[in-house]
């Protein structure tokens, strides 16, 4: 089953309808994770396999933030929704250890 499958399925869409944005979606975030892991200087094109999990998990977050886009919080009736403000947060130790392995030579400065 391909990731566009499993995203489908975790959100319980069973149409082509959605299909676009998903793809839309799923492309910026590894493109985030990219440069994330890239920042000292790394040379990762895609998103390793074994990180494949924390794409998924975060284009679902995503999807289901449409409309809601800049808040830190909703309430609908009695239901509160409450989201993180930086959605790599809880993922930066999984992150970190490609960014150690793919290396860099980091930023230097001089004072």
């Amino acid at each position: 089953m391909d990731d566009l499958m499993k995203i489908k399925l975790l959100l319980l869409i069973d149409d082509n309808k959605q299909d676009e944005l998903l793809k839309l979606i799923k492309e910026e975030t590894e493109a985030r994770l990219i440069s994330y892991m890239n920042q000292d200087g790394g040379i990762l094109k895609g998103v390793p396999d074994d990180l494949s999990w924390i794409v998924r998990e975060l284009v679902v977050r995503r999807y289901n933030r449409i409309g809601d886009e800049g808040k830190k919080s909703s309430t609908e009736s009695d239901v509160t929704a409450t989201w993180d403000t930086d959605d790599l947060a809880e993922y930066i130790i999984y992150l970190d250890k490609h960014r150690k392995k793919i290396g860099g030579n980091g930023i230097t400065r001089f004072y």
